[in-house]
């Protein structure tokens, strides 16, 4: 439940203002070791290497200016409240959600509104968007 409203909220922030809030992303992975360590001393460890592994992975193309930071730090916390598998399968989903959503937009700036693409082309997309969906889908179909 936590997750879904972290990502519902995600999506929202992400969509509007193109961020993805330090206070939803650090309550994120907060409340989620809190919560394990609440479970026990292994349940902690278990998502803070989680979380750091999950971290890790999504650092290396904020490096290379690729996502941001808030993207970084949303999916530590829902590798935090979730499993590695969960999050592969998350990321998976999200990278063709990714990908039609850029094409989504690609089309809709040089049909519709007519922009040439060379002043498009670099334009930012709100990654945390397809991330979100990603995770909620992966949710439901774990439900299933």
């Amino acid at each position: 439940m936590v997750t879904v409203v972290a990502c519902i909220l995600t999506i929202y922030t992400d969509a509007k203002w193109m961020i993805i809030p330090n206070w939803l992303t650090y309550s994120l992975i907060g409340f989620g070791l809190l919560y394990h360590l609440v479970q026990g001393w292994w349940a902690f460890l278990s998502s803070l290497m989680i979380g750091l592994i999950v971290g890790f992975f999504f650092f290396i193309p904020s490096i290379l200016g690729q996502v941001g930071m808030g993207d970084v730090k949303f999916m530590t916390g829902i590798g935090i409240w979730s499993n590695l598998l969960f999050v592969i399968k998350a990321f998976v989903f999200a990278t063709f959600i990714a990908l039609f959503h850029i094409l989504a937009l690609l089309a809709w700036r040089v049909i519709v509104k007519k922009q040439a693409y060379r002043d498009i082309r670099k334009a930012p997309i709100p990654y945390g968007v397809s991330l979100g969906l990603g995770i909620l889908i992966v949710t439901v179909l774990n439900s299933w």
